[in-house]
């Protein structure tokens, strides 16, 4: 049998519409991550660095692809045991989704460092003072009271650990459908944030503000943005990248909705990852226009993921009848 008639077969007897909307994404976000990084090689020639990967050598285009091939390996894996082992394949198909998203948002968030375009802080804050909101007086606050700083610190960064065990631990507990929804919210959402940054780049309320309670993460943050566009040596990957909209607030959001059929896990991590939204402002990584448009981004992918799943539910029913 022809190789091509065993990938088509494969595909239509394994994989279902909500496999097939996050492959396409994963694909889209391939294909765009490297177009960008191309676009910036042969035209712009910033100073990118890879993000997020501390003593680990830019990843070539050859590197990318094998990984993304583990990644799928994986997931085949978990395709093709669904019916027969349901547990196993789910956790096979849970680092399979988790091994893929990793692996393109870490290009895409390196690929979109490179954006020619103004940032527009100085709009965000003038939105912020709109509403009444004084970031340097937030933080000034917030320093004023240390084991409330403390606190927001520890949620702040508990967000990463969240986001490496939420994945496995759904998993392990075979809960398919919020796998599913997670990932396909995770990957759209990351996309369309990611086009916004690069549309309407941020250099984060540091780049703007004035004040002795920024750290040096944040500070990293907003002169990594200045040194790479000025064409200097970028001297750190450390601190973050995207303000608007926020991704603490995506990630916050999608992580609690992931865990909504388990109310023992659900009820307290809504009451952690309130306050983890609560320190993006507090600790002055984020206006408060990036919490809003965070929100609003995380519902969206929702109801999107919501819509494949149904829909792939609705498409498995009509094969089997």
């Amino acid at each position: 049998m022809p190789l091509r008639q065993i990938v088509t077969s494969f595909y239509k007897a394994h994989v279902t519409f909500s496999d097939r909307i996050f492959l396409a994404f994963v694909t889209f976000g391939l294909i765009s991550g490297i177009s960008l990084l191309l676009l910036n090689r042969f035209d712009f020639h910033y100073t990118a660095i890879p993000l997020f990967l501390p003593n680990v050598p830019f990843l070539s285009i050859i590197q990318v692809v094998l990984s993304l091939l583990f990644g799928c390996a994986l997931l085949i894996q978990g395709m093709y045991t669904r019916l027969l082992s349901p547990r196993s394949s789910c956790f096979m198909l849970a680092m399979g989704f988790f091994f893929c998203a990793l692996l393109i948002n870490l290009l895409f968030a390196t690929a979109l460092q490179s954006t020619p375009f103004p940032p527009i802080d100085q709009t965000l804050a003038k939105i912020d003072q709109w509403m009444g909101i004084d970031t340097p007086s937030i933080m000034a606050w917030t320093h004023h009271h240390p084991h409330l700083h403390h606190l927001f610190q520890t949620a702040y960064h508990s967000l990463i650990l969240q986001l490496i065990l939420s994945p496995f631990l759904l998993g392990l507990f075979n809960t398919r459908k919020s796998l599913s929804v997670f990932f396909i919210a995770e990957v759209s959402t990351f996309l369309i944030g990611g086009f916004i940054y690069y549309f309407f780049p941020t250099t984060a309320p540091s780049g703007i503000f004035h004040s002795p309670y920024f750290s040096i993460a944040q500070h990293d943050t907003s002169m990594r943005f200045y040194d790479l566009h000025h064409f200097l040596k970028v001297p750190t990957d450390k601190g973050g990248l995207i303000a608007f909209p926020s991704f603490h607030v995506v990630w916050a959001i999608l992580i609690c909705y992931a865990w909504i059929n388990k109310k023992i896990i659900f009820y307290p991590l809504v009451f952690f990852n309130l306050i983890v939204i609560a320190s993006t402002v507090f600790l002055g990584w984020h206006y408060f226009t990036d919490v809003i448009g965070g929100g609003v981004l995380a519902i969206a992918g929702i109801v999107f993921a919501e819509w494949a799943w149904k829909k792939s539910v609705a498409t498995d029913q009509n094969k089997r009848q």
